[in-house]
């Protein structure tokens, strides 16, 4: 088995004072590494899970900041190079629940959720960055949801979601010279913020229901943390990728763009033309390509201009 250690790292966990932050704030700090458990000011259970990592032999520090804010992201990177002198790993895992059908959202669910998932791994890992390159060295492993691949009555929060994995990927970008490896996770865990804020229809889908009790048993955030302690590992040399934790199940997740059709040179398209070739467009039967970067789809489009792929 191969020997992930953290050691004479430290990390920032922010969202950790219970549930899956909690559980990799632990996760982190018994592979070595020293923790900065971040919570919202005036919140509750930093202190106590200071204590059990403390008593457990590890070492760590709360900070209260709402990350949500430049000053309160800042301060959270800031807590870390003051206590421990150093800052090696970002966990951007803060978020909160605020369901609710499309048309019935107000600016203020809105707002809360674009705030606290969005912006705040854009405040804390702009921070952290210049620390980060200072080093020579970082890991930042961010939180996406698989929500993003669609759910009614949580759509504010899958936009949120699918804006994660698109700022991990250029982020990976932006820190690969400097050895900055920028990764997320798409968890699944039973937290208290799906209990106390239930989505609206989630029981009328029958056959998501079935197939959430069947994996319920095994939805405990200690099924998550291993893969980001991995992932904020010198371990892993991955980096721009997201990857889904689901009961136990770890697995990649991509975007994907088929091979399509490609219209003939110097010719006009109209819509109709579009509707004749909506199969090709779709079928992902021919391959398709998973790219790193935009510049992997233009390359793969500019090569059909010195092929013979010119549709008729």
């Amino acid at each position: 088995m191969a020997d992930v250690s953290l050691n004479d790292q430290v990390a920032v966990v922010t969202g950790a004072r219970r549930g899956l932050g909690r559980s990799y704030a632990l996760e982190l700090a018994r592979c070595g590494a020293a923790v900065v458990a971040n919570g919202r000011q005036g919140s509750d259970g930093l202190d106590e899970l200071v204590a059990e990592i403390e008593g457990e032999g590890g070492r760590a520090v709360a900070c209260s900041s709402d990350v949500d804010t430049r000053s309160g992201g800042k301060a959270v990177v800031d807590k870390a190079l003051e206590h421990f002198g150093r800052l090696d790993i970002v966990v951007n895992n803060a978020g909160i629940l605020r369901t609710g059908y499309f048309e019935d959202l107000a600016d203020r669910e809105i707002d809360a959720i674009l705030d606290i998932h969005l912006k705040a791994p854009v405040y804390v890992t702009q921070a952290a960055f210049p620390v980060l390159r200072e080093n020579g060295y970082g890991r930042v492993v961010n939180t996406s949801s698989n929500t993003a691949f669609g759910m009614a009555g949580l759509a504010h929060y899958a936009a949120a979601k699918a804006g994660i994995i698109g700022l991990t990927k250029s982020l990976a970008l932006e820190g690969a010279a400097d050895g900055i490896l920028v990764n997320c996770v798409l968890p699944n865990a039973a937290t208290p913020a799906m209990e106390n804020d239930p989505v609206p229809g989630f029981e009328e889908d029958t056959r998501f229901v079935d197939a959430f009790m069947t994996v319920a048993g095994r939805h405990h955030a200690e099924l998550v943390a291993p893969l980001v302690a991995y992932l904020a590992s010198s371990a892993c040399k991955l980096s721009g990728e997201a990857f889904s934790a689901l009961g136990g199940r770890y697995a990649r997740v991509f975007y994907g763009v088929t091979e399509g059709w490609f219209s003939p040179r110097d010719a006009a398209v109209t819509p109709g033309d579009i509707a004749d070739r909506i199969e090709e467009v779709t079928r992902i039967d021919d391959g398709f390509l998973v790219p790193n970067k935009i510049r992997d789809e233009y390359e793969a489009v500019a090569a059909l201009f010195g092929g013979d792929r010119a549709g008729g």
